[in-house]
């Protein structure tokens, strides 16, 4: 039977988990606005590895700020995020539970009142549901996020996570997704192209 697993070690990569059971990342809002970690998020993730949990999956770290998709979510964009995340991190390894970061952008999934700013996107093409119409990204910008994907990675490991999720649902998915990335750019570029930021981001090493 699967049941009689669940207790057993698992080793993912070069990371070895207690047991099988996982906290899916799950947006609380539990953080300062410029990302910094606070008392509450560190104690909510604690209250799980103190139960057992063999591996925690936090929530949209922003690789910068303008890809916040929530006011309250964590963030890795600058080295000030570090220290506070650090201690986030001691004090879910002092349980035996890993702990990895989740990454993202939000895209277009996002607003000016979130971000302060217009959001930028593969395309100027409103997101269905909050309806505001992004500025559409360059090549420099896009090799540019690229980049902060990277340097994210880099700092949660500074921290202490044991690895990163890459959100693949917002901005990386943008540039697949025919309702985000028109028809009439399918053409100018095709698919291969079109999933180069997929592709590349794993790749990054620090």
């Amino acid at each position: 039977m699967v049941v009689k697993h669940l207790f057993k070690s698992i080793r993912i990569g070069n990371m070895e988990v207690p047991n099988r059971f996982v906290v899916p990342a799950m947006v609380m809002n539990y953080c300062n606005e410029d990302g910094t970690a606070t008392e509450r998020f560190i104690s909510y993730h604690e209250e799980k590895a103190k139960g057992g949990w063999g591996l925690i999956i936090t929530e949209n770290f922003a690789v910068v700020p303008e890809g916040k998709g929530f006011v309250g979510i964590p963030g890795l964009w600058n080295d000030d995020q570090i220290p506070g995340f650090a201690e986030f991190t001691k004090r879910i390894h002092k349980y035996g539970s890993k702990v990895v970061a989740q990454i993202y952008h939000a895209g277009r999934q996002t607003s000016r009142q979130v971000i302060g700013t217009t959001p930028k996107a593969p395309s100027a093409i409103p997101c269905p549901v909050l309806q505001e119409v992004p500025e559409e990204l360059t090549i420099d910008e896009i090799k540019d996020l690229v980049e902060k994907f990277g340097d994210a990675a880099y700092r949660a490991k500074l921290a202490g996570f044991d690895g990163v999720e890459v959100h693949g649902a917002r901005v990386r998915r943008k540039f697949t997704k025919q309702a985000a990335v028109p028809l009439r750019d399918n053409s100018q570029h095709p698919q291969e192209n079109r999933t180069q930021l997929p592709h590349h981001i794993p790749h990054l090493r620090r």
